[in-house]
């Protein structure tokens, strides 16, 4: 049966999605206590970029692997597509890696990163043996719990002894272009460009024509909470310790002690695993859905455990220490992996699928 997706399913799913780890990091600290202008800069510059994978859709009709055939040929696209699949499940297994540092290097420090690895895989194996439907519905159940956690956090928060606006001023004290250079490519293509996985999974929904409003939503109220949690890490730690904090959130919330209230760690774990739950599922279902249609499979359920047992395998290969994974996601994954595939692939498919729909009879 084929299942279709609601369109407000789809919205908390990409909501969900794109909060996903983004939260417990400073994101933009080189641009220090302006490093929220940073969030609101590449949420500028994203709309038009994820407003133009939903108008290839709109035009085609195709989810991305269909649109890759029918723009580029059936040899051409189907290794696009492989290249895509390989690309998504990279970025999955980059996730993978992400929540076992988060885990060992804040919280349970004396447990095997195997576990951690193990555990979340194999929920993500359950859910996706479901379809991504499934896994919609139970981010419109979840994403109103992360928002109420994180809206008594910043309270606590707020209320605390070290909390202070004037950590954020100057403002602009090193000009705009600091700013501009924190927001390009690095904030553009996480997390804003990390919604081209959803291209996969446009097919399914049930109102289509809503989908670019789904999208304009998510991408500006993502960039506005993460911009919000921006001013709250650099509030209660200022530029130069969240700097040098591999896990802001996580020193902001230690912070937390009001009476009874503190050592409110359990509010970190429950974000972090939500989030990292839903990044990994997505784009591992994203990949499988790329090599689905590339190998022209009728379900990718035989994939799953190949597929998740490389991404498990990969998630420690990728780099031999957490310091060379950050510094890969920082300099070479954003202008190497996430520019080509998320920026300018899609803008030389869009004008050649404008050609392609002219000349139908």
């Amino acid at each position: 049966m084929n299942k279709r997706l609601e369109v407000s399913n789809l919205l908390f799913l990409m909501i969900t999605f794109e909060i996903g780890t983004s939260v417990l990091f400073c994101l933009g600290i080189e641009a220090k206590q302006d490093c929220w202008l940073s969030i609101l800069i590449a949420m500028l510059i994203s709309l038009p970029i994820t407003l133009m994978y939903v108008s290839s859709f709109e035009k085609s009709q195709k989810n991305l692997p269909q649109l890759l055939e029918f723009v580029y040929g059936k040899y051409i696209g189907k290794t696009l597509s492989l290249i895509y699949a390989l690309y998504f499940l990279y970025i999955a297994s980059r996730n993978v890696r992400d929540y076992v540092e988060l885990s060992v290097n804040t919280i349970y420090s004396r447990t095997p990163t195997y576990i951690f690895s193990s555990f979340m895989l194999i929920l993500v194996m359950y859910y996706l043996l479901f379809d991504i439907c499934v896994l919609a519905r139970v981010a419109k159940i979840l994403l109103p719990l992360i928002l109420a956690i994180m809206a008594f956090q910043t309270t606590m928060i707020m209320m605390g002894d070290n909390f202070s606006f004037s950590r954020l001023l100057p403002i602009l004290e090193n000009g705009i272009v600091p700013v501009i250079k924190a927001a390009i490519p690095l904030i553009v293509t996480f997390p804003f460009g990390e919604l081209i996985a959803f291209t996969t999974v446009f097919d399914k929904v049930k109102q289509k024509e809503k989908i670019k409003k789904i999208m304009l939503i998510t991408t500006v109220f993502t960039g506005l909470l993460l911009s919000f949690n921006n001013i709250i890490i650099i509030s209660s730690l200022g530029a130069d310790e969240a700097s040098r904090e591999n896990f802001p959130l996580y020193q902001v919330i230690r912070l937390i002690n009001l009476g009874n209230l503190k050592n409110l760690d359990t509010l970190y774990v429950f974000i972090m695993i939500i989030g990292v739950f839903f990044k990994i599922s997505v784009f591992t279902y994203a990949g499988l859905t790329m090599i689905k249609n590339a190998l022209e499979l009728k379900s990718y359920k035989y994939l799953l455990f190949p597929v998740l047992s490389m991404i498990f395998a990969a998630s420690f290969i990728i780099a031999d220490s957490y310091q060379t994974h950050i510094l890969i996601g920082l300099k070479f994954t954003p202008f190497y992996i996430h520019v080509p595939l998320q920026i300018i692939l899609p803008m030389i498919t869009f004008p050649f699928l404008n050609i392609k729909e002219k000349r139908k009879p």
